[in-house]
């Protein structure tokens, strides 16, 4: 087998690799399609099987009233409108092909406390995408290989991609010859060099989020790019999240930072907490804990918070730090005492008595002081005091290969590379700011596409220059 010649080669066993493939089976049955997976089977599915897979979605699958204005205004115009409309026309069928697949939908509330409904999820998260589409898939004769990574794409004359190169976790080489090849290998959240490439030279501070990130090392960019293809996204951005710094459980979340204050290892604020609802912010929080705070800050909150429930925004499998006084829990977390006291005293002297609501954005912001916070600006007075040590993950890249609508891969000129498509986070949309609950979907949904029209390029001829 060392040199097979199938109808699809597809890179990735995540949510957007296995849509493709057991699209493509459904397409043309007995086709003769491979999954290729870096990792052993018990450790597959990248990111998709760590994520709860939130859709931007109502209970029938269809959009949210702002997902087209939302995914273009958080880019600031620089995703695709294409890309974007055709998202939106396929989300609901995705949704029923998933539930026609075994996969179930259900509705229930993220870890934002400002919520304001549910959204919708599969039943079991992202690792339920992940089992039953892997299930189908091999049900109707598609292989999925464990153990072996794409290195690179193999071009015919005319530029024509129509294999892979490939090795094995035995180090031995291979080709594998298809008509169609599909990246869904991830982004480069695994990779510490190209995170100090694309971020600069404090890129490797960020660890993945969850264990499937760190098996996202990039290739599938860089094998792109080195056969001509032009790339999207800003790669100097990423999508991160802020994490206990404790614990290494995966997807750690600290989702309460607004209701309290945030300092540095100075034990000096440094971002307005509470600018906006959680869910618009943890992203630039996290970037700043990053960029700003050298990757490591601590929320400080007193019992105003605690009161209230508070369990789904905060992940972590740690209990906050506790002290009864601010002097006992700045020497508890190893931050300068009498400036912890200087900055809670300051905060509060420009804070607002009287009772903290969790659930809305309550307007009550702090007066004269620098940086604000514009709101839940109510004093730190009520002991004992606690406190969540936070880091920024990053949970993925937003820097890929250029696709258009149909998820073909684009050259510099626009045109599309023959051969080749790219789906998920390898191929780059975001700009800016990620629009939340949107990944997945967009992984599966344009995998969907690729599927389909790897399926119809089996009735198109072969040349003779791009014959084998």
């Amino acid at each position: 087998m060392s040199e097979e010649k199938l109808d699809l080669v597809v890179v990735g066993c995540g949510a957007g690799g296995l849509a493709t493939a057991l699209q493509f089976l459904q397409s043309a049955p007995g086709g003769r399609v491979v999954v290729l997976e870096r990792t052993t089977k018990a450790k597959r599915g990248g990111n998709t099987v760590w994520t709860g897979s939130f859709f931007r979605l109502d209970e029938e699958g269809n959009p949210a009233p702002d997902f087209t204005d939302r995914m273009t205004e958080l880019s600031k115009g620089k995703t695709d409108t294409a890309i974007i409309e055709r998202l939106a026309q396929l989300a609901r069928p995705t949704i029923e092909w998933l539930g026609h697949n075994g996969v179930a939908t259900k509705s229930d509330i993220t870890y934002f406390l400002t919520s304001k409904g549910p959204r919708l999820m599969p039943a079991g998260g992202g690792a339920a995408i992940v089992e039953t589409l892997s299930a189908r898939i091999e049900e109707l004769g598609g292989v999925i290989e464990y153990g072996v990574t794409a290195q690179d794409l193999i071009l015919d004359s005319e530029g024509t991609v129509i294999g892979i190169d490939t090795s094995d976790d035995q180090g031995r080489s291979r080709k594998i010859f298809a008509r169609t090849v599909v990246l869904a290998s991830g982004g480069f959240e695994g990779s510490a060099d190209l995170l100090n490439r694309h971020l600069g030279d404090r890129g490797h501070e960020l660890s993945p989020i969850a264990p499937g990130g760190r098996s996202n090392q990039g290739e599938g960019i860089e094998m792109g790019v080195r056969a001509g293809a032009d790339v999207d996204g800003q790669f100097d951005r990423f999508h991160g999240e802020p994490v206990d710094a404790r614990t290494r459980a995966a997807e750690a979340l600290v989702m309460v930072y607004p209701y309290g204050i945030l300092v540095d290892h100075h034990a000096k604020r440094f971002v307005d907490e509470g600018s906006d609802t959680p869910d618009n912010t943890f992203e630039a929080v996290a970037y700043k804990i990053w960029r700003d705070a050298d990757q490591f800050a601590y929320v400080i909150a007193d019992q105003k918070l605690m009161r209230h429930s508070i369990a789904r925004a905060v992940l972590t499998d740690r209990e906050p730090e506790t002290a009864p006084t601010l002097d006992a829990l700045a020497r508890r977390l190893d931050i300068d005492p009498e400036q912890l006291a200087a900055t809670v005293d300051a905060y509060n002297a420009a804070a607002t008595p009287g009772p903290l609501d969790v659930t809305v954005l309550d307007g009550i912001a702090t007066e004269g002081l620098e940086p604000p916070k514009s709101n839940w600006a109510r004093p730190l007075d009520e002991p004992p005091f606690v406190a969540w040590p936070v880091t920024c993950a990053i949970t993925f890249t937003f820097g890929g290969l250029k696709t258009n609508a149909k998820a073909q891969v684009l050259r510099a000129d626009g045109q599309p590379m023959d051969g080749l498509y790219a789906v998920g986070e390898v191929a780059g949309i975001y700009h800016h700011k990620y629009p939340g609950a949107t990944s997945v979907l967009r992984a599966l949904a344009f995998g969907r596409e690729a599927g389909r029209f790897a399926a119809q390029r089996l009735s198109n001829p072969i040349t003779s220059a791009s014959a084998h």
